[in-house]
């Protein structure tokens, strides 16, 4: 069905989409040696003439303030990419932080590369003034929640230097991070890169990109295509084996459960990552007993209602080209999220015995195929997990389509198997048309119709900040549809979506850089009994100022239909029946150039049959670039008939330290009183280099209400010591 759409509106397309051609820019070949300390001062830098740069904020379309030389170039093994940030106010250079992958207002140097030219997903590198580096991976050119994955992290290097003139940069890319597709001996890539100036909230950009696209920096569709000559294959791999050794301490219950009992259990382990270029644009990973020690803690949440909660992805093996694997059936929603692997639906982790991954592209298809097994845990036997998907560009670039299927196996348990088809067809302009439909089968189950076990969705979305923009969607969940290796958040319904925003840029004059109006609407019909579950109706206004501060402000009229009685955080039962009601909220975010950052929302309204008070107060300090302190403090206060008047804290506190960009450590503390917990997660870093990597972790999870169950809970639930070291072996052919 999605394939047959996508034909048949292809005949409307080739009269009204845009011209997308770009006259490509050639890179510049060098063969004198860079040297990447940041001083940019190699002469083969003179001879390459420097990018043409335009603001994109927060006056899109002016000449730079600040005089600013960009320029790229490139040999056999590697890209390269250098700035000259001239700054007539030196003092006011922003370079806040050494952290690893941290944004703390700095100053930056940011390149969006589209390697495999499918104006659709990206590589993202950044560095600041301090020498700092981010990476990050985008998909769905940036569009929707999981398009951009900051927990990525590549192999490349990046150095900066600062005197009295400004601040220069050097990076330089391996091809061999990359991966990429030759024509004739000749590599087309989608290419953007910016400075950013923090303290007067501009950007200026190469190429120039409309300012009525939000985040233009993070979409390769409106990336320059850029082209290499002669660049020479090379086989890389990466063999990256890790030793591991602790000490876990744990309170279980005994056999009868009538009292806990402490564990102490010392832990020696190995394993490795293997990582070999097939070819340029072809990749394969294994992985034998993978290791997730050094993984930041979730963050913690309160669910105040009665579906799932999603966690996103921080793994780093399952990163790599992951919005390859991407097939989102509508907001968190996905036919596949690899969170399910290695992990229970509770956090709780299963030793995942290894696996492999082949990603990349083969001819024009983009292809990934991965499978992994995991251990037993307790009565549980071990699974085996597999994912196949396959798409490729259909109609102009910037659209595709694409099918995949997953499997999850287990020798004791229901054995799943999901499968569907998905497109994304750029119409015209910011018109995007999206179609997905998915199944699902298990075999306990038995023949099901496909009404009961699938799940489709249609979207028709305009993607702009400025005038009228809407998202449009339809999606139907059948009862017992259930991806094996896929997220879900609720089932049996039909869901009916309108959104409109008309934004606009009031002028020189004003405050503000933007604002607009939007509304929106939401109906959820259960299929079950053909009854209206849930609808909502927001009224909003959002703004940025020109420093860069954010406001917010909505109304929402909220209706509940609860099928049956529900528990709500362990406190209060809320009866089956309807229920209405309005919430007010309002946000305020300070720039995120100033040293003292706040974020603060308020919301306030009625709830079921009471009503609900939130808070939340989000302040970021960075003291110095060695330190930076982080918290959060979310307050819900609810007054329910069924329960006394009860508040649910999460608190949280994060203290990053760096002594320079190779020595860091993070304690990341948090409070959560409606689980009654306090646990700890504090991790030390020594990044000799890429791959080879010294870490100290140790978490801890404390019960803060003992008597809340019979027996008594122990104090301490769980302490874990562990040292890991990695070692990444690299070799080119």
């Amino acid at each position: 069905m999605i394939f047959i759409s996508i034909l048949i509106i292809s005949g409307f397309l080739q009269a009204t989409a845009h011209n997308y051609t770009q006259e490509p820019y050639k890179v510049t070949r060098i063969s004198s040696p860079i040297v990447i300390d940041g001083h940019v001062n190699e002469p083969v830098w003179d001879t390459i003439e420097p990018l043409p740069l335009v603001a994109y904020t927060p006056v899109a379309g002016l000449p730079p303030t600040e005089r600013t030389e960009i320029r790229i170039a490139y040999d056999d093994n590697y890209f390269y990419a250098s700035i000259r940030a001239y700054d007539s106010d030196p003092d006011g250079i922003r370079g806040n932080t050494y952290f690893r992958d941290r944004f703390s207002g700095d100053d930056n140097f940011h390149i969006l590369i589209d390697t495999f030219n499918d104006y659709e997903t990206g590589m993202v590198f950044v560095t600041s003034p301090t020498g700092n580096r981010r990476d990050a991976l985008v998909s769905n050119d940036g569009e929707g929640p999981g398009s951009r994955n900051n927990n990525f992290t590549s192999y490349w290097d990046a150095a900066s230097y600062i005197d009295e003139r400004g601040w220069f940069a050097e990076i330089r890319i391996p091809f061999t991070s990359m991966s990429f597709q030759d024509v004739d001996g000749q590599v087309t890539m989608g290419f953007y890169v910016q400075r950013g100036i923090t303290r007067k909230n501009e950007r200026v950009s190469f190429p120039e990109v409309p300012d009525n696209i939000t985040a233009a920096y993070f979409r390769p569709s409106l990336a320059q295509r850029i082209f290499f000559e002669d660049i020479k294959t090379q086989r890389s791999i990466h063999f990256t084996p890790y030793i591991t050794g602790g000490l876990e301490h744990q309170n279980l219950l005994n056999e009868f459960e009538t009292q806990y009992s402490s564990q102490n259990e010392q832990k020696l382990d190995a394993g490795f990552d293997l990582r070999y270029g097939i070819t340029n644009n072809l990749t394969l990973d294994l992985t034998l007993n993978t290791d997730f020690a050094q993984v930041e803690a979730d963050q913690e949440q309160v669910n105040l209602t009665r579906f799932n909660i999603f966690f996103p992805e921080k793994r780093q093996f399952f990163l790599e080209r992951s919005g390859l694997y991407e097939f989102s059936t509508g907001g968190t929603a996905s036919l596949f999220h690899s969170r399910r692997i290695g992990l229970t639906d509770d956090g709780e982790s299963v030793r995942i015995l290894g696996g492999g991954r082949l990603y990349g592209r083969i001819g024009s298809w983009d292809v990934g195929i991965l499978n992994m097994q995991t251990d037993r845990l307790r009565d549980f036997s071990g699974e085996n997990f597999g994912v196949v998907r396959a798409r490729r560009k259909v109609i102009n670039p910037y659209s595709y389509a694409g099918a995949m299927v997953t499997t999850r196996i287990s020798p004791s348990g229901t054995n799943n198997l999901s499968f569907g088809l998905d497109g994304s067809v750029r119409l015209k302009g910011n018109d995007y048309l999206i179609l997905n439909w998915s199944q699902s089968i298990e075999e306990e189950l038995g023949a099901l119709s496909i009404w009961s076990t699938s799940r489709s969705r249609m979207m028709w979305e305009r993607r702009t900040n400025r005038g009228l923009s809407w998202n449009s969607s339809f999606s139907h969940t059948g009862d017992t549809y259930n991806p094996g290796i896929g997220f879900v958040p609720r089932l049996a319904h039909i869901r009916l979506a309108q959104t409109l925003n008309y934004g606009w840029m009031p002028g020189a004059n004003s405050l503000l850089h933007w604002h607009s109006l939007q509304t929106n609407g939401t109906i959820f019909w259960r299929t079950t009994d053909r009854q209206i579950e849930t609808m909502e109706f927001t009224l909003g206004w959002h703004a940025n100022t020109k420093t860069g501060h954010q406001l917010q402000s909505d109304i929402t009229w909220h209706y509940e239909d609860v099928p049956t009685d529900f528990l709500l955080l362990q406190r209060a039962i809320i009866p089956s029946g309807e229920y209405s009601f309005i919430r007010a909220n309002a946000s305020i975010q300070r720039a995120s150039g100033r040293l003292f950052r706040p974020r603060f929302t308020a919301n306030f309204g009625t709830f079921y049959e009471g009503w609900r008070m939130t808070l939340e107060l989000a302040p970021t300090w960075s003291i110095s670039k060695h330190l930076e302190l982080e918290g959060a403090w979310l307050y819900n206060l609810v007054d329910l008939p069924s329960a006394d008047l009860f508040a649910a804290h999460i608190g949280q506190l994060r203290v990053r330290s760096a002594l320079n960009t190779k020595l860091t450590s993070t304690a990341f503390i948090q409070f959560n009183s409606s689980a009654n917990l306090v646990s700890s997660n504090i991790r030390f870093r020594y990044n000799f280099r890429d791959g080879n990597d010294f870490w100290i972790v140790y978490n801890e999870g404390t019960n803060t209400n003992l008597d809340r169950f019979d027996p008594v809970l122990p104090r301490v639930d769980t302490r874990v010591f562990m040292v890991k070291y990695t070692h990444t072996f690299k070799t080119a052919h």
